[in-house]
């Protein structure tokens, strides 16, 4: 319960009340975001709180007195500094794109998908009351929070969720976009269907092999003495995959098999395994849907990620964000 509500507490930067806004740079000034900075005591007063609330533990690893916790100690104030920068980013885009979609016209709807209300954060606040139960104040001491520096982080957490939503639906790939991916990448390989016999040590393997080979079925094998949980109920079939659904050494393996060999014993890093390639589909748009939607699915979190990089740098410099210092 405590690990759950800390995880939810640090998971976004303090926000109003860690950002000043002023004409010129405060003493300390590490960002400036339009016209709001980010100090050094701001990260520093959040620095303390995160450590105070680890356990003893954890909290040798940021022990200044050595190298490494020197280090430590300085990536962890970074990525406050990060993590309040970044927030702050996407607070002055929403701010602007909620004034344009006010003056568009825009519906209720649309509009609530770049703001958060008092409604919204209280909602959630009563959410977490009701998780914790009595357990509420003292998780939140233990947390070093105070319930009103509860409200700004779960105003940040909605913030950043919607952000990634808004992100997510305004820079969606296209399948072109996904099916250039695919060329060449780590899911770039036919599809097969395979059955295996897994077994702890390669002389078991071989004993195994040398039974197939002198005419006993694959199925009963596998029932009788395979490792793998659900051989008893499919007899070793595994069904249909694609690259990157199997760990590399047995896709590699199987898919350089002929329909219906069966293979030499293959390690992996659950044991050693003896492979029976059942089908191959070397053209992609003769893939099943489930393979297909499995690949761009992965294909669509790599391309996102990629235009997150370029895109948020965009954003950055659309709201004025200039970086003054930095812990590194």
């Amino acid at each position: 319960m405590k690990n759950r509500f800390i995880k939810f507490a640090s998971a976004i930067a303090l926000s109003a009340m860690l950002l000043t806004a002023c004409a010129s740079a405060p003493r300390g000034a590490m960002v400036k975001i339009g016209e709001k900075y980010i100090t050094k005591d701001q990260v520093q007063k959040e620095y303390d709180r995160v450590i105070a609330s680890y356990s003893d533990e954890q909290k040798a690893k940021y022990d200044e007195s050595t190298e490494e916790g020197k280090k430590a100690s300085l990536t962890l104030k970074q990525n406050i500094l990060d993590m309040f920068s970044n927030i702050e980013v996407v607070k002055q885009k929403f701010a602007k794109l909620e004034k344009e979609y006010k003056d568009e016209g825009k519906s209720e709807e649309e509009i609530a998908k770049v703001s958060v209300t008092e409604q919204e954060i209280n909602d959630n606040l009563a959410k977490v009351k009701e998780q914790l139960g009595d357990k509420f104040n003292e998780e939140l001491e233990k947390a070093k929070l105070t319930e009103d520096e509860l409200k700004y982080k779960i105003e940040d957490n909605l913030y950043s969720t919607k952000f990634q939503t808004w992100f997510s639906e305004n820079y969606d790939p296209t399948d072109e976009e996904i099916m250039e991916k695919y060329k060449g990448s780590d899911f770039d390989g036919p599809q097969i269907n395979a059955s295996h016999i897994l077994v702890e040590n390669e002389e078991d393997a071989k004993k195994v092999k040398s039974r197939l080979e002198a005419g006993e079925k694959f199925e009963d094998v596998a029932t009788e003495v395979s490792k793998d949980p659900s051989a008893k109920k499919n007899k070793g079939v595994l069904g249909t995959f694609t690259k990157g659904v199997m760990v590399k050494e047995f896709y590699d393996a199987a898919v350089k098999l002929k329909v219906g060999e069966i293979s030499d014993p293959v390690k992996t890093k659950f044991g050693y395994h003896i492979i029976k390639l059942n089908e191959i589909v070397e053209d992609y748009d003769k893939f099943s849907d489930e393979s297909k939607k499995r690949i761009k699915q992965n294909l669509k979190k790599s391309l996102l990620s990629e235009k997150f990089k370029t895109e948020f740098e965009k954003i950055q410099k659309e709201v004025g964000y200039l970086p003054i210092k930095n812990f590194k």
